[in-house]
């Protein structure tokens, strides 16, 4: 119970070097700068859900061959701009930070939405479990009902 209500008095506000930490691994993700990347990472139980159903990744080897093959495909050309619609909640040494950024390559920009969880190890955020889906546009229940009135 306590958790919870740290969990609700912390919503919205971003835990301490959180927001610079995911920033930084967002660069480095996008230009398969691999050291900094598996750094940024548990050595424990990692889990990556990508956007593609095929993409539930755990564990750090098979991180690094995702990360790896997304390089191939971007030759070292994409970049992910800022985060927008930032939310975090926090508990003890585990933190969540949701956050939507565009993904651009080769001028091609989709919106990507992330879910991050985060755990303070060894004095720095590593990152835990990572997933993220490109958001439909027109797609939302209110959206969909509102074609089929008549």
């Amino acid at each position: 119970m306590f958790s919870l209500i740290v969990m609700a008095a912390l919503a919205g506000e971003i835990p301490s070097g959180l927001d610079g930490t995911a920033r930084q691994f967002l660069d480095a993700y996008a230009r398969g700068d691999d050291a900094q990347v598996m750094s940024m990472t548990t050595k424990g139980d990692l889990h990556i859900y990508g956007s593609d159903a095929a993409e539930a990744i755990e564990g750090r080897k098979a991180f690094r061959l995702m990360m790896a093959d997304d390089q191939k495909l971007w030759g070292g050309k994409a970049s992910i701009g800022p985060m927008t619609h930032v939310s975090s909640t926090q508990s003890g040494k585990l933190a969540t930070l949701f956050f939507d950024a565009d993904f651009t390559l080769n001028g091609n920009t989709v919106p990507i939405r992330f879910a991050t969880v985060w755990r303070k190890e060894h004095g720095g955020w590593k990152l835990v479990q990572e997933s993220n889906v490109v958001p439909t546009t027109g797609q939302s229940a209110t959206e969909i009902l509102n074609k089929v009135k008549p």
